[in-house]
């Protein structure tokens, strides 16, 4: 067991140093620049938000010896935990001890939404909290925060990456529960995830027994370990669910490049720095936390925020688009299929708002 472990950890490594060393979907970005100051990033370490204001350093080579590699024997059912969010608890929340302690008031009929965090973040960061509020303040709905912080908060980011499909099997259960025992329709579930969590939330999706989720929104999904060459877990994709949408904004380093879902939002050509993270030291793991800020503000603002169709991939990155606008964040329509830019600014509210 754990030399196969090793062994993918090392396949792992290799093509993630490799793939670091090239450039972004932003040739306005210079890696050498970074590399300058800080010789072993992407080598040994990597910048991620921490889902607040602030960056960790997580390291990206395992601790030596095949038996102590930290996080690998815990259980995920005593690491995850879910509380439900209502307008009628929407500070401290419902704590649930195990999948199926749902309130008694639990309100079936109400939109139903999970929200889920990335690496070196957890359930209580600004990350899950700022899209819960905003959904409480737009509507009288369910807000389900997934918490995963004691397998996530782990610095060495191969451990919870590898831990993320077994950590979608468990998160599964509450959905199949629901879906099953409380007769909710899955079409109108609607999974939200950041970084590892929008992995995460295809894992769980895709273990739905009945019926398929209505909707995954993916927050930046994270590109190490989720290359196509290297994982062997796959990656959120559009057989999930019935809806994929996706925010890329630190492609090509800690997100997604690819277009993964059915309709994939580019701002500023989706590439790292984005306006705003002009500090050298963090601009990556700035722009990886922006997708999630985005996404929060659009859940409130009205007008909601346009994004341009593009004909193809490569125009994305100039944001040489002129097809349709359709919003971006929480009001996206389903049936928006395709690739699109829309240009921001960095400061709230982001975008800048069609007039």
């Amino acid at each position: 067991m754990y030399h196969s472990l090793l062994t993918l950890i090392t396949l792992f490594l290799t093509g993630l140093h490799c793939f670091l060393d090239k450039g972004s979907v932003d040739t306005k970005y210079s890696r050498k620049d970074v590399m300058k100051m800080y010789p072993n990033l992407g080598k040994n370490f990597i910048m991620f938000p921490d889902g607040e204001s602030g960056v960790k350093i997580g390291y990206l080579d395992p601790p030596p010896g095949s038996t102590k590699i930290l996080g690998m024997g815990s259980k995920v059912e005593d690491d995850v935990t879910f509380t439900l969010y209502t307008r009628d608890n929407r500070n401290d929340g419902f704590q649930l001890k195990g999948y199926k302690d749902l309130p008694k008031n639990f309100d079936k009929t109400k939109k139903t939404v999970f929200v889920t965090h990335g690496w070196m973040s957890s359930g209580k960061a600004d990350t899950c909290i700022t899209i819960k509020d905003g959904y409480l303040n737009k509507s009288d709905a369910n807000v389900f925060i997934m918490d995963w912080s004691p397998i996530a908060g782990n610095i060495f980011y191969v451990i919870p990456m590898l831990k993320t499909k077994e950590v979608g099997q468990y998160y599964s259960n509450i959905l199949n529960y629901l879906i099953n025992d409380l007769g909710v329709d899955p079409r109108d579930l609607h999974l939200v995830g950041h970084s590892l969590g929008a992995h995460i939330s295809g894992f769980a999706a895709r273990r739905v027994i009945r019926g398929r989720i209505g909707r995954i929104t993916g927050l930046d999904p994270a590109l190490p370990g989720f290359d196509p060459s290297l994982t062997l877990e796959g990656r959120l994709n559009t057989n999930d669910s019935l809806f994929v949408d996706i925010i890329h904004t630190c492609a090509g380093f800690l997100g997604e490049t690819d277009p993964i879902g059915h309709a994939d939002f580019y701002p500023n050509g989706g590439g790292p720095p984005q306006p705003g993270c002009s500090i050298l030291e963090i601009l990556e793991a700035c722009s990886h936390g922006r997708s999630w800020k985005l996404f929060a503000e659009s859940t409130t603002l009205s007008p909601p925020y346009m994004a341009t169709k593009c004909q193809n991939f490569g125009m994305v990155q100039h944001g040489d688009c002129d097809g349709k606008d359709v919003p971006m964040g929480e009001p996206t329509p389903k049936h928006a299929r395709g690739v699109y830019y829309i240009k921001t600014t960095g400061e709230k509210p982001f975008l800048i708002l069609n007039t």
